[in-house]
């Protein structure tokens, strides 16, 4: 079926439903920065989250995988007044070919970005790695063709104390007011969170995750600009046609006739990752961040079993020794 991007306003019977829509809706300019922020509240809340995931200190060295577009590189320094070099490496490179349907067409561009940079990191030899005391991953998923071993190359460049923290915008528990199309194209193209979490667990980490929602208040004119920027970057896979389709579609129906400020939430979703503890090396821990710690194992050791026959039961047994279920440390287990 082929799918038409004319307005309300053709054919005639139904350009009732316009309203004398504007054809070239006015939407204000703003410098390039302020086309990549949710604003300065936002920013300030986020910064507090991470520090709370992180906990950040002024010698700790850092890695930050993430957009340049809306990069918080420069401001995560400033703001934690980080002294150790920050080290930012571009997640990955997609190219955008836009088709004859108005649609876009994304070709990943391999052995580009972060992961071919760990990947060489990897290799070496444990001396001669780059180390990092906190990795900060944001919003840079969906570039990761191998995601299990990119974890994995990751925490090889990570200090035995290092943490790893994901800041992800899971689209299926997506908040934000975007149009229709888009939030079909994002749930299509991004990686679900619960397999975001299984990958982590196969690798036997400790993970603990968290959703946190950050308010947002902004005009609505603001909003039309960063979806117009294609931001956040998730949206760079909408050709131009199909944003300013959009912006229509929100400008005609949800945010008509609404004030000029609009509220609204963003949803993130924070994974902590970590080596395991010493105390249970090789047995990951999966919770929900500041649950309290539990041993998802019992400790290695011997362990004795027995049970007591009831009467009801002892008429259908013949009479033996008394045995014994016995369990060694190897797991295995053996009667006596």
């Amino acid at each position: 079926m082929a799918f038409s991007y004319l307005g309300p306003e053709s054919p005639r019977p139904y350009s009732v439903i316009s309203e004398g829509f504007q054809n070239r809706y006015r939407i204000p300019r703003h410098q390039a920065w302020e086309n990549f922020t949710f604003g300065d509240e936002y920013d300030e809340h986020l910064f507090s989250l991470m520090n709370k995931y992180l906990d950040l200190e002024t010698t700790d060295r850092v890695c930050y995988i993430g957009d340049t577009k809306g990069s918080l590189a420069e401001a995560l320094m400033d703001r934690f007044c980080v002294l150790e070099p920050l080290l930012t490496v571009i997640p990955g490179h997609y190219s955008y070919v836009e088709t004859e349907s108005n649609k876009v067409l994304s070709i990943r561009v391999a052995h580009v970005g972060s992961e071919e940079f760990f990947r060489l990191q990897a290799r070496e030899k444990p001396e001669n790695r780059q180390m990092f005391d906190k990795i900060i991953i944001k919003d840079a998923l969906r570039y990761f063709e191998n995601p299990i071993e990119m974890y994995n190359n990751i925490m090889k460049c990570l200090k035995k104390s290092g943490k790893l923290l994901i800041v992800h915008r899971p689209s299926s528990i997506n908040t934000l007011p975007v149009f229709q199309n888009a939030k079909q194209r994002l749930e299509d193209n991004e990686i679900p969170y619960d397999d975001i979490i299984k990958d982590l667990k196969s690798c036997d980490f400790d993970v603990q995750w968290e959703i946190e929602c950050l308010p947002i208040l902004m005009s609505k004119k603001k909003w039309y600009s960063l979806l117009k920027s294609k931001f956040p970057p998730q949206m760079e896979i909408l050709s131009d046609v199909e944003v300013q389709c959009g912006i229509r579609e929100l400008s005609e129906g949800i945010m008509k006739y609404e004030g000029d400020a609009i509220e609204f939430n963003d949803r993130l979703l924070f994974i902590v990752v970590s080596n395991p503890a010493e105390k249970r090396r090789g047995y990951p821990g999966i919770k929900r961040y500041n649950a309290d710690d539990f041993s998802p194992f019992p400790d290695i050791k011997d362990m004795h079993y027995s049970m007591e026959m009831s009467d009801d039961i002892k008429k259908y047994v013949h009479n033996k020794p008394k045995t014994s279920i016995h369990r060694s440390a190897d797991g295995n287990v053996f009667f006596s």
